[in-house]
């Protein structure tokens, strides 16, 4: 028959108070991380939408159609740039594009050329989404070490327990 395991008073156990600090650490940095996260909703962004654009403002045109294509890499924008750029409202993050008119004669016209995009919204900054990732791997790793830390002492402290039950048992102590 196993003797059951008395506690004194209802005082929680070092482990449990640790848990739970370790939770609300947890937690908090998570909140923190999704706090410096836009707060605008992603636009929706097709291939269609940034190949083909028509500008709607160019003078005495019928609006001619011109090619893009992106020569950049997507870049997160700054405080000012959200602001006041078009391609950074969306996203947060632009990236460099390259545009030519698809018809020859509108290339040549200095005005048209001025007005084409020079950016366009995009979704993930490569740098950006990398440092997340190390945050992630890097908490998980140190959870996983404290947890594993934490089980050896609780098993040692446990085992020396037993050892001095069965020692008092035996009339060792």
């Amino acid at each position: 028959m196993r003797p059951s395991i008395q506690r004194n008073g209802a005082r929680p156990s070092l482990s449990v108070l640790i848990l739970a600090l370790l939770c609300g650490l947890s937690l908090a940095t998570t909140v923190l991380s999704l706090s410096s996260t836009p707060t605008t909703p992603y636009a929706p962004l097709s291939v269609n939408n940034l190949t083909k654009r028509y500008p709607q403002d160019v003078p005495n045109t019928a609006n001619p159609p011109y090619t893009c294509i992106t020569i950049g890499e997507c870049q997160a924008c700054s405080a000012l740039q959200v602001k006041t750029e078009e391609s950074c409202k969306d996203t947060h993050n632009r990236q460099r594009i390259e545009c030519k008119y698809d018809d020859p004669k509108n290339d040549e016209d200095e005005e048209l050329k001025i007005r084409l995009p020079t950016y366009h919204s995009c979704l993930r900054v490569k740098a950006v989404e990398a440092r997340r990732f190390a945050h992630f791997l890097s908490s998980n790793v140190f959870l996983a070490l404290f947890s594993g830390i934490l089980m050896m002492w609780r098993k040692r402290k446990l085992a020396a327990a037993q050892y001095r039950r069965m020692a008092r048992r035996i009339g060792i102590a």
